[in-house]
């Protein structure tokens, strides 16, 4: 005896519909995910972003500290390098004892001094780079330095006349290229008057 199972074409197409059906979920399902992979990695780099970020601010606290004491030691090594330049000029000049000696041989005896000091002509700049490392689109300037460029002479004579005579004995281009009177006048001295002057001696 032969038994035919024959199903009901309802049923046929019921599973028909339903295997048309998981196949369209899986392609939404395939779609999504294609289509979100893209955030998930933004989101990722954003992540690793701030994550680096992080990393960084130590870093950059550090490196604003390290540039801060190369400036600090730059400076100090400007400073050092003008000290030097100024007593490298300073040794360079005439020796003081044999240029006290010549004052005192030229003074006439009608005049005596009483301070002597050095000046120097102010600092000069020019436009040369200096040894260092310059900031970013700035050029720092060299400061030229000399040493003592000449006598500032403070004194008193007994008349005009003495005082004129012991300018032009100074004033001989040997000793001094230049001598100018600053100040001059009479002043109470002891028992009369005196000329109390300042004059400026350079070499």
């Amino acid at each position: 005896m032969i038994g035919v199972n024959v199903l009901p074409q309802s049923y046929i197409r019921a599973r028909r519909r339903a295997s048309r059906l998981r196949a369209w979920l899986i392609a939404v399902a395939l779609v999504a995910a294609a289509s979100s992979f893209p955030i998930g990695f933004d989101i990722f780099k954003a992540a690793r972003a701030s994550t680096i970020e992080d990393e960084l601010k130590p870093l950059r606290g550090q490196l604003a500290g390290t540039k801060s004491r190369l400036a600090e030691c730059l400076t100090t090594v400007t400073d050092l390098q003008q000290r030097l330049s100024r007593a490298d000029a300073i040794r360079s000049k005439r020796p003081w004892k044999n240029l006290m000696t010549t004052l005192t041989a030229k003074m006439p005896d009608e005049v005596w001094l009483t301070s002597l000091e050095s000046f120097d002509r102010p600092a000069r700049v020019t436009g040369r780079r200096s040894a260092g490392v310059p900031a970013a689109g700035e050029e720092n300037d060299t400061i030229e330095l000399e040493g003592p460029t000449g006598l500032r002479l403070t004194g008193y004579a007994l008349e005009h006349e003495h005082l004129l005579t012991f300018m032009a004995t100074l004033n001989d281009g040997v000793l001094f290229n230049r001598v100018d009177m600053v100040k001059s006048g009479q002043e109470p001295l002891a028992d009369g008057v005196a000329v109390r002057f300042v004059l400026e001696c350079t070499w």
